[in-house]
């Protein structure tokens, strides 16, 4: 897992088991995200089966749990489309730059390692 319950609890400051369902949630969908914005494979150990995540990605993961619990709770995010046949839904956030689903301050710590020979 490229981050772990109790290491996004506290990169997030959460004292209290309130959110540990969401957060345990939200690690496969958000190590899934981060897979698919970074564009390349994880690099794999010499034994071909242990995943090395890139350094920080636990807590660029954990930032992106974190913003995706904070779009749950906020209500000041502002629809401005929505379709029925196979549904789909935008909302605008004039606040902050979004790609991917996740604001742009966190989809660039995720980019700097998309290329190989990257940072």
């Amino acid at each position: 897992m490229i981050t772990t319950l109790e290491t996004t609890k506290i990169i997030l400051g959460i004292s209290d088991a309130s959110k540990d369902a969401l957060i345990t949630l939200y690690i496969p969908k958000v190590e899934a995200d981060y897979l698919n914005i970074r564009n390349k494979a994880f690099d794999l150990d010499t034994d071909g089966i242990t995943i090395i995540y890139p350094s920080g990605s636990d807590i660029t993961a954990s930032q992106m749990i974190g913003y995706q619990i904070a779009v749950i709770e906020e209500d000041g995010r502002q629809l401005s489309s929505e379709s029925d046949l196979s549904y789909s839904v935008s909302y605008n956030n004039t606040s902050t730059s979004i790609s991917f689903g996740y604001p742009n301050s966190i989809i660039q710590s995720i980019e700097r390692f998309s290329f190989i020979g990257g940072l």
